[in-house]
């Protein structure tokens, strides 16, 4: 439960204050107008924008902004990108700093919340788009366990469950595209297309058919269980899709010429250039794993800086444990500093129960 917020401004010096504040003299500053000068192009801006190497590069600019946010600490918890439904905590960002991490699917979402914000990208020339969030595949994989019935995983009374699975399948049919973020045991991640006009499920890996597809396989078969449920709680009509038996469309590996991974850890970087370059039946601009390389301190910059990222330039830090004293008195709102360019800070202060 929230038991109070105050708005802390980083060049505060209070010595008095009953909260403890990770930061009291003005090292985390930034001016505003540094974060207004930086651009990017990418997520593709429009159809006839084209990436070159150096959108995958960080400017001066971004350097600084970089160097920026990793002062600040990873504890206690701060949350530093909020796009849409999906946010990135400090230390979540790692990932982006250190050449041969794994991206974590805080990361992948928040980028792909970028690229669904395109209006361009939602309809290409494969038709209508729609890109699911790094989290759903798990939901689908689960109902793909043939040895799990229906009724123990959507029970009648479990009205909620039953309507969420009801609103994605109206959603998927509603679209000639589902692409959806494969995630093979935190380990690897590739793209899978599900295409209605060719009636096949397209496969954009950047390591190529060296993974196994059962992870896919079982995606699949629980989407046609839920699609099977909800054709039996109602008709689906209008609908986009000219076959609904999407367990048994083939799987397509599309070869991928240039883009293909040649290090062990890239493999999130190539997913979310797939999700924003794939039209359906081929790239719309090419990459390479220089690019992506490259792409990794990049894409923090563009997350960080993106006028739709809530937390732009005024991290959000969250406190868990209850603080000594936790009443309404602890919460101070400092004066505001003389110079109108400093960013400010949101503060909750969280109270869990031990």
């Amino acid at each position: 439960m929230i038991i109070g917020f105050c708005l802390l401004w980083m060049e505060s010096k209070e010595e008095n204050v009953a909260l403890t504040i990770i930061q009291r003299d003005n090292t985390l500053s930034i001016d505003e107008s540094l974060l207004m000068s930086l651009s990017h192009n990418k997520p593709k801006k429009s159809v006839t924008t084209t990436i070159v190497p150096k959108d995958y590069i960080c400017t001066q600019g971004d350097l600084a902004l970089i160097d920026w946010i990793k002062e600040i600490p990873c504890e206690p918890r701060v949350e530093v990108v909020l796009i849409d439904d999906a946010f990135v905590e400090r230390k979540w960002m790692e990932c982006l700093f250190q050449p041969d991490a794994y991206l974590g699917d805080e990361v992948i979402d928040c980028y792909i919340n970028l690229i669904k914000a395109q209006e361009h990208l939602k309809c290409r020339s494969g038709g209508r788009v729609h890109i699911e969030n790094a989290f759903q595949f798990n939901f689908l994989k689960r109902d793909g366990d043939v040895e799990t019935k229906t009724d123990e995983l959507y029970p009648s009374k479990d009205m909620a469950q039953i309507s969420s699975a009801e609103r994605r399948v109206l959603l998927y049919l509603d679209h000639d595209m589902v692409f959806i973020p494969i995630n093979i045991r935190e380990m690897h991640w590739y793209l899978a297309v599900i295409n209605a006009r060719n009636m096949e499920i397209q496969v954009l890996d950047s390591l190529g058919t060296s993974s196994g597809r059962n992870d896919l396989i079982d995606t699949i078969k629980g989407l046609q269980r839920q699609i099977d449920m909800v054709s039996q709680r109602k008709e689906l009509k209008d609908q986009r899709w000219p076959d609904l038996r999407v367990a048994s469309w083939p799987l397509r590996e599309i070869e991928m010429e240039y883009a293909k991974q040649t290090d062990s850890s890239s493999c999130g970087l190539f997913l979310l250039n797939y999700i924003e370059y794939w039209t359906g039946d081929e790239l719309s601009d090419n990459f390479t794993q220089d690019d992506m390389s490259h792409f990794r301190k990049k894409l923090a910059a563009i997350l960080l800086s993106s006028d739709i990222n809530k937390r732009k330039g005024c991290p959000l830090y969250k406190y868990d444990k209850e603080v000594d004293a936790g009443c309404s008195s602890d919460v101070q709102i400092l004066d505001s500093p003389t110079n109108p360019k400093k960013r400010k800070l949101l503060v909750y202060l969280k109270k869990t129960k031990y």
